[in-house]
């Protein structure tokens, strides 16, 4: 089931905007978690006093780098959705063919599955 052009064009505007702000918000992660591990710890170039401070610094750079994996993983969604939208299958489901509904699409632009897929494909992956 083929979604009209004139139906995916506000889907792909959606999507284009939804890749810019995650590209610079990565970008901003990446560099405030580099400049985190290069300069040693707390601080520009200071070295943590204490190992509390030490524990400190390693937890937000776990947390920033585990932030840009799931906005890594995000930007790859929405990849492939721009790619389903060159293709002209945007808004079938990449399962079982049926349609996504719009306000499914609405919500997260870039599922390539329908509700009923998407739920079973989470209930075997656990």
């Amino acid at each position: 089931m083929k979604m009209k052009k004139a139906d995916v064009k506000p889907f792909k505007e959606m999507l284009l905007e939804l890749r810019a702000r995650l590209r610079g918000d990565v970008s901003t992660l990446a560099n405030a978690a580099l400049s985190k591990s290069g300069s040693g710890g707390s601080g520009a170039g200071a070295v943590p006093n204490h190992m509390a401070d030490f524990g400190s610094d390693t937890y937000e750079q776990d947390n920033t780098i585990l932030l840009m994996n799931n906005e890594g993983e995000t930007l790859t969604q929405i990849e492939g959705a721009l790619v389903r939208i060159e293709e002209g299958v945007y808004g079938s489901c990449a399962e079982c063919n049926s349609k996504i509904p719009k306000t499914r699409l609405k919500a997260i632009p870039y599922t390539p599955y329908c509700v009923k897929c998407a739920s079973e494909l989470e209930t075997n992956r656990y």
